[in-house]
């Protein structure tokens, strides 16, 4: 495995850890990880992650 599927295997599961928290509630994700809105849109996309999978 290189550095670089590391890395993003660590990204998706730490959005996968915060969603699962906060049961898919954005705002509170972004705060938590600190990211901008548009960053946390861009990342869940990219890991193929939906908000909805995540609602209690």
């Amino acid at each position: 495995m290189t550095l670089a599927d590391k890395v993003g295997h660590f990204e998706r599961s730490l959005l996968q850890d915060a969603l699962q928290e906060n049961e898919g509630r954005l705002i509170d994700v972004q705060q938590q990880l600190g990211l901008p809105r548009k960053t946390l849109y861009d990342k869940m996309r990219k890991y193929g992650l939906d908000k909805g999978d995540f609602k209690g």
